[in-house]
């Protein structure tokens, strides 16, 4: 077990601002320096069998991603296919006021990378999704306060 988190992030906007992104059509092209060819392949209830391809080490690599949605407190991932298989990590969402606090708990697993290099990957590309999400988000209260 490659345990990690991250606490404490904030993002400048309500939650349910937050939650409105995360469930439109401005958040998959968010990522897409990053991440490319989203497909849901099932949907279960709040649970959806997502594949994709990640730009990880200067190269693309599919991965198999089943997330559930428990807005507007948390989603939960399991990596199920690629490089970080068996990953597994929840992120939580709190209202602090006029701003939203996301902590994010996990552990790491990889047959590619070793436990302290996957850990740093994996921690990578979670900031960087994050960085992706509040551009747009920063960009769409602009729009709204206009």
């Amino acid at each position: 077990m490659v345990y990690f988190e991250d606490t404490g992030t904030i993002i400048d906007a309500p939650v349910g601002f937050v939650w409105d992104y995360l469930e439109s059509e401005h958040h998959g092209p968010a990522h897409s320096k990053s991440a490319r060819n989203f497909q849901v392949k099932e949907t279960v209830g709040s649970t959806a069998l997502v594949s994709a391809e990640r730009y990880l080490n200067g190269k693309w690599s599919t991965f198999v991603s089943k997330s559930s949605d428990f807005a507007p407190f948390c989603v939960c991932n399991e990596e199920v296919e690629g490089d970080f298989a068996g990953t597994k990590f929840v992120l939580l969402y709190r209202p602090k006021g006029l701003q939203t606090r996301v902590d994010v708990y996990g552990d790491v697993q990889s047959t590619v990378f070793d436990p302290d290099e996957a850990k740093k990957i994996f921690l990578k590309l979670l900031e960087n999704a994050y960085l992706d999400d509040v551009a747009v988000i920063s960009e769409l209260r602009r729009k709204q306060s206009r």
